[in-house]
């Protein structure tokens, strides 16, 4: 029994150190603005990681998985390309200005900030995906 107990705890802790889960929309059209948001937010991650020679492995690995399911899901959306893109466009522009002050700025807080509302950002995104 003592392992059991043992087992359980561990489940419940680690548990409720996970981020909440985030429902998936059933309709593609949400899908595809949601995976065109989190492509856009995780190409910017990915390149403020190049430029800032950190590593860019599990970023270039995260943008790579929102690519995929955003080519995935597009045909059946009924949204124009050209919609998906500029959707993708700004969630990158508005990720990378984020990334920029908190890298940056020359006021402490506003980098905390900054800091903050970019990985405030990109927690639906992280929620979607495990690992």
């Amino acid at each position: 029994m003592g392992g059991l107990k043992t087992f359980l705890l561990t489940f419940c802790v680690i548990g409720s150190m996970a981020p909440p889960c985030v429902a998936m929309p059933d309709d593609m059209r949400e899908r595809a603005q949601v995976f065109a948001t989190c492509l856009g937010r995780a190409s910017a991650e990915m390149e403020h990681s190049w430029l800032m020679g950190d590593g860019a492995e599990a970023a270039q690995d995260r943008r790579a998985l929102f690519e995929m399911l955003l080519d995935t899901v597009a045909p059946r959306s009924g949204i124009p390309g050209p919609e998906l893109l500029d959707m993708r466009i700004r969630a990158k522009f508005a990720q990378a200005h984020l990334l920029q002050i908190a890298a940056f700025h020359t006021d402490p807080d506003r980098k905390r900030r900054a800091g903050a509302a970019a990985r405030r950002a990109q927690r639906p995104c992280a929620a979607l995906i495990m690992g």
